[in-house]
């Protein structure tokens, strides 16, 4: 069971009174994109490390880390005047909201290649309350009409950093959500779950006997991933594809040893043989996708 719109606001003192918590949301820091498919049951599920980490190696929850800073757009609703000065409702508003991000061509990217996909929209303020759609007792996100990662503003030189934005649009089934449905969970946690990393596995020694590969972050190249360990791996022979039982050894430095294979073509890449998932992971706080490394070991 999911414990939601619970919120400690510790005790009185003598001499003063507290008729109950200020529930609302605070300014936004961090949203998460929630697959419509995830299903959430509020009443029998639960939504801890491990949950969470399923969702986001299934590719059903993404975190939208390093958000600068958010602004909500300003909407008012659609208002028809008529010559009497009768003003009749033709529509509501929509909320929207804008994130910043530094200008990093990879991240840009990435945000750019989900924004062709159907997500709902949870959102984070700095008390540490996760907003979502409660939609007959299902956590879900609210949905999202529009989607859109605007193209970098450059770097002056003088007062302004390189920075793109990006920007959701709720649905009017999310706005009806967000003003009737919304609840909240409550933990320190949710600021620091992260997304999957990209990374690229490069050889460096081919004799099988010294079997050797480095582990670099897929955006500068140049960044060591270290951590990983026997079970992230994956050696496939290219002969029959079965898959080769290897020991890995971390080297400490982005590098590592895998022991085991024989000669003859192989692959390799970063894997989760018990979730047959190609997203790997670290005690479930790390996340790691890779390139498929086709080699020939002598």
């Amino acid at each position: 069971m999911i414990q939601y719109s619970v919120l400690s606001c510790g005790s009185g003192k003598q001499g003063t009174y507290f008729p109950g918590c200020k529930v609302s949301p605070t300014d936004f820091v961090k949203f998460f994109l929630l697959s419509p498919l995830a299903d959430i049951n509020l009443a029998t599920d639960t939504f801890d490390e491990s949950d969470r980490s399923l969702l986001i190696k299934r590719g059903l929850l993404v975190p939208v880390n390093d958000i600068l800073q958010v602004t909500p757009e300003d909407a008012k609703a659609n208002i028809q005047t008529l010559a009497n000065k009768r003003k009749l409702l033709v529509s509501k508003a929509l909320y929207q909201w804008t994130a910043e991000f530094e200008a990093t061509p990879c991240y840009q990217e990435a945000l750019d290649n989900l924004s062709y996909q159907k997500w709902g929209l949870l959102m984070l303020d700095s008390q540490g309350k996760l907003w979502f759609d409660n939609k007959n007792g299902k956590l879900k996100g609210f949905d999202v009409n529009a989607f859109v990662v605007e193209n970098e503003s450059t770097n002056d030189g003088g007062s302004k950093r390189a920075l793109f934005s990006a920007w959701w649009q709720l649905s009017q089934d999310g706005t009806a959500g967000y003003n009737k449905r919304r609840e909240f969970l409550v933990s320190d946690e949710y600021i620091d779950v992260n997304g999957i990393q990209d990374v690229v596995i490069k050889d460096i020694t081919l004799a099988h006997s010294s079997f050797k590969v480095s582990v670099l972050s897929g955006c500068d190249k140049s960044t060591p991933i270290v951590g990983l360990d026997d079970a992230n791996f994956k050696v496939v022979k290219a002969s029959d594809g079965t898959t080769v039982s290897t020991t890995v050894t971390d080297n400490g430095d982005g590098t590592y040893n895998i022991a085991g294979a024989a000669a003859g073509d192989v692959t390799v890449r970063l894997y989760d043989s018990v979730l047959n998932s190609n997203i790997a992971d670290i005690l479930e706080t790390q996340f790691f996708e890779s390139n498929i490394l086709a080699i020939t070991l002598t």
